[in-house]
């Protein structure tokens, strides 16, 4: 017998199917029954854009055929992969990128989080193997940090309950930041998942681990780690997010939680953490964004008169605003430590000295005296060589741009790469004299 005719035979064979509310059921058992009832409908098929019609539309009419309803609810369409030229992939151009060679090369959890932070709803993804640094950098970043804060955590903080914790007392201006930034994280994590954005999802939360959590708060409360307001905050925050990057990044997320203080089970039978909207708090974030404005100003000042990242100086700030300058003294000291000062000054008039960096931020006057530190007629003669070579950069690519033979010949894309190194070339000019009239 040929397989055509075997399969012939086996739907000849078949026993006819009963309808039971609506839905018809196999006829194959009671225990398939129950199958098919776990298994159908489903709630979302993913799928490629190009068989729509040959493949998905197909399933939707057969599910009502032959089942009474529909087979699925939602599709989701994911873009085709291809190669940073944007040629489809495929082993006939020998173009492919082998994930077992990534797995190697970055991990497993690299993948899979590089290639859905990629991947926006609907959109083609341009692939190199370059593009996977990111999840490796990110994997890493999550085991150097969760690393950190288990070697620094006392086991008896772990076992404090987050919501009992925060309504018994005020952990601080600095743990009630991170924990509303957290929740509105997570807010957004859930928006987006149930609408199928599941890179915006990814992004927001490597941007929240990365620039928030660790670059910000784990150095904010660096010099007091051992404070039990810290340990408990910064312990249920890595685990809740743990949890949440655990469907994205798996393997990473269970070896750190196996060496938790906690009865080992595995992290994916874990629940989901709720959202604490009591938690979100806008306007302790707006005064840590303040204040983040301020460590960012003064570190940059610092970067643009080359003064050396370790070398301690003195900073003023006059502002007139009486709240924001409670909360820059109240905050001094984390100000001093992150922006590396040896002395803060916050006053409220400003007038004009010679011998100093100066910088207006919104309402205030951030100044750095340089008596000592750097020489003013040395820095300006730098500068302006500096703002000479930009000024003749910038001449030669508005003559370049302005060559219609060269924007007739030349590719598109090195008319692009043109435009916008003329673009960094003015900012980079703007930046320059601002530093130049800063110097008093």
């Amino acid at each position: 017998m040929s397989n055509g005719e075997r399969i012939s035979s086996s739907f000849e064979s078949r026993p006819s199917a009963d309808t039971n509310d609506g839905i018809r059921t196999t006829g194959y058992g009671k225990q398939a029954e129950v199958d098919l009832a776990y298994f159908y409908p489903t709630s979302v098929l993913v799928t490629a854009p190009e068989i729509i019609f040959f493949w998905v539309a197909r399933m939707v009419m057969a599910g009502f055929e032959f089942m009474g309803e529909i087979p699925f609810r939602n599709v989701y369409i994911h873009g085709t992969v291809r190669d940073i030229e944007g040629r489809k992939m495929s082993k006939s151009l020998g173009n492919i990128i082998d994930p077992s060679e990534i797995i190697r090369e970055y991990g497993s959890d690299a993948l899979r989080f590089s290639l859905v932070s990629l991947t926006s709803t609907g959109q083609d993804v341009y692939l190199s193997k370059e593009r996977f640094e990111q999840g490796r950098n990110f994997a890493n970043k999550i085991w150097n940090a969760s690393r950190f804060i288990t070697l620094n955590l006392e086991p008896v903080n772990a076992r404090f309950d987050l919501c009992q914790f925060y309504g018994q007392k005020d952990p601080g201006i600095i743990n009630k930041w991170i924990l509303s930034r957290f929740y509105s994280a997570l807010k957004d994590v859930n928006k987006y998942l149930d609408s199928f954005n599941f890179n915006e999802a990814a992004n927001s939360l490597y941007a929240f681990f990365w620039h928030e959590f660790c670059d910000w708060y784990l150095e904010l409360i660096k010099p007091d780690i051992k404070n039990v307001d810290n340990q408990v905050v910064m312990y249920k925050i890595l685990e809740k997010f743990l949890r949440i990057m655990h469907p994205v990044m798996p393997f990473v997320t269970e070896e750190i939680w196996q060496r938790f203080p906690h009865d080992s089970l595995p992290i994916m039978t874990c629940p989901w953490p709720h959202l604490q909207e009591q938690i979100i708090d806008v306007k302790s974030e707006h005064k840590m964004q303040f204040i983040f404005e301020v460590i960012a100003a003064i570190r940059n000042m610092r970067s643009e008169i080359e003064i050396p990242g370790q070398e301690k100086i003195e900073a003023r700030i006059f502002i007139k605003d009486k709240a924001k300058s409670e909360l820059l003294s109240f905050m001094s000291l984390h100000i001093q430590n992150l922006a590396r000062l040896s002395q803060l000054t916050i006053d409220e008039d400003y007038h004009p000295l010679k011998g100093q960096f100066v910088r207006v931020l919104k309402e205030m006057h951030l100044v750095i005296p340089l008596a000592g530190i750097v020489d003013i007629e040395a820095q300006k003669k730098k500068i302006d060589a500096k703002i000479k070579n930009a000024e003749a950069d910038i001449k030669t690519k508005k003559t370049t741009l302005g060559n219609l033979d060269f924007i007739k010949r030349a590719p598109s894309e090195i008319v692009e790469k043109e435009k916008d190194k003329l673009n960094e070339l003015i900012v980079t000019l703007k930046k320059l004299k601002a530093v130049k009239n800063g110097l008093q």
